[in-house]
């Protein structure tokens, strides 16, 4: 069974399912060659954007082992949020917009809040947008690698008659790779952007204007991811698709200008 967006693509085929895979897996080796191409796929867009949220501050860069730290934490922070979309008995329209928008920018908020805000190196509001993209792509890498590692595992698995059977699992893959890793994969990172600029000029602002600032960049962010989901969920392809092209577009200009806006405060500049 697929699910897409906010339930990505899992195969729900139990424990017997998972040992008839991994059981398919071992007598064929070239399947783990291809599945070592689809996880390097999963993250190349992942890859791409870490670095290039990274080398926006070039003022004050921050350590690369702090953001990978906050990368790790970020996947770490996948798991429960992935527990509850799987288990959590509610419908699939409530689970997509209301629900994991709001859990996932929580649980990446906290990674960022707990893990790194009071770190010496979080020292200009720059930083909280470098940081909450840094766990919204740890956050994200789970859901990408698992979703088109499954896809491709659950339709070969299940197989198609006819003459493109051998083309049908990397079909799946690449109109997975098309929303999630190219579209979702950057989300993840853009509506953390969000709350994390409000974060990062929070830490530098009077406590009394700093929560208002950071609850309204949670909200944006969490708007902002279930507006991606509700366009998974449009039947139609062309309003589907345009809709999160248009969407993604449209957030990659705001966050771009919260950017300037971070570098242009930031007290290095003065240096």
């Amino acid at each position: 069974m697929l699910f897409l967006a906010e339930n990505s693509v899992y195969y729900q085929g139990g424990a017997m399912g998972l040992h008839r895979t991994m059981v398919d897996i071992a007598a064929t080796p070239s399947t783990l060659a291809i599945l070592v191409g689809i996880i390097a796929l999963a993250l190349a867009p992942l890859v791409f954007v870490l670095w290039f949220f990274y080398t926006r501050d070039k003022l004050n860069p921050e350590p690369r082992g702090l953001i990978l730290k906050i990368f790790g934490l970020g996947l770490l922070a996948f798991i429960p949020a992935f527990l509850i979309r799987q288990f959590l008995p509610l419908p699939y329209w409530l689970m997509g917009l209301v629900i994991m928008p709001i859990v996932n920018e929580l649980a990446k908020f906290l990674v960022v809040k707990l893990g790194v805000y009071n770190h010496p190196e979080f020292d200009e509001p720059v930083d909280g947008i470098i940081f909450a993209a840094a766990a919204g792509l740890g956050f994200a890498t789970l859901d990408v690698v698992g979703s088109m590692v499954y896809a491709y595992l659950n339709v070969r698995q299940v197989g198609l008659s006819g003459a493109g059977i051998n083309n049908a699992p990397w079909q799946a893959v690449l109109n997975l790779f098309a929303v999630q890793g190219v579209l979702m994969a950057p989300g993840h990172a853009l509506w953390s952007s969000l709350w994390g600029y409000s974060l990062g000029l929070a830490k530098f602002t009077p406590a009394a204007q700093a929560r208002g600032l950071v609850r309204n960049g949670l909200l944006a962010a969490i708007l902002a991811h279930a507006a991606f989901n509700g366009l998974t969920m449009e039947p139609s392809w062309w309003l589907n698709r345009l809709g999160l092209v248009l969407l993604v577009g449209v957030l990659w200009f705001v966050v771009m200008r919260c950017l300037r806006y971070a570098l242009a405060v930031s007290p290095y500049r003065q240096v």
